[in-house]
């Protein structure tokens, strides 16, 4: 119990590889204003911000989504035979596939751009995959679904993470001087 196996290191290396990807990823497009002092480029907080959107948010996403609906399934076998139940579970994974998408496109959109349009793109994408996709999913899914809603303290709690979680990247990448050295104001080719 005290040990780690196989599969834990292989998980940390997987880890590990994939933050440093995606950092050797991102240093490949220069940082948008090279005169900065302090951190430029996409390294620090914003690293661990595109590494979220990228690949640890959807990853610890269908992990919940799919541990919630087998404890479900096992408290309660008879959902196995409920066509709405079946109908319940192809649309969330369907909406969170699209969660994913957007999330992956907001991380990808700030390893890869220099201009400010896609730290707007971030921020907004941040509010519609957090609050936003947890009410589709955790009220509008099921009220579609099967006609009413449970009343969860479950859901409760995470809707104010995510708007927690949501508030505080979009301080961040509002006040960082981190982002505003690595991202211009004004395109390249709107100073040529």
């Amino acid at each position: 119990m005290g040990s780690l196996s196989i599969w834990h290191w292989l998980i940390i290396v997987i880890f590990i590889g994939t933050i440093y990807g995606i950092y050797r990823f991102a240093k490949r497009t220069p940082p948008a204003s090279s005169s900065a002092s302090g951190p430029v480029g996409v390294g620090g907080w914003l690293l661990l911000l595109v590494a979220g959107l990228m690949f640890l948010g959807p990853l610890m996403g269908a992990g919940r989504i799919n541990a919630d609906i087998m404890s479900a399934e096992s408290q309660y076998p008879n959902l196995l035979t409920v066509p709405a139940w079946g109908t319940f579970k192809s649309a969330t994974w369907w909406s969170f596939l699209v969660v994913c998408c957007l999330s992956f496109y907001a991380g990808l959109g700030l390893a890869r751009g220099r201009d400010i349009s896609v730290v707007k793109r971030a921020k907004i994408l941040l509010w519609i995959i957090g609050p936003a996709a947890s009410i589709v999913m955790g009220l509008f899914i099921p009220l579609a679904v099967f006609g009413k809603i449970e009343s969860d303290p479950q859901f409760f709690g995470a809707l104010i993470a995510s708007v927690i979680v949501s508030a505080i990247w979009t301080a961040y990448l509002s006040k960082s001087r981190r982002v505003k050295a690595t991202y211009a104001l004004t395109r390249p080719e709107d100073s040529a």
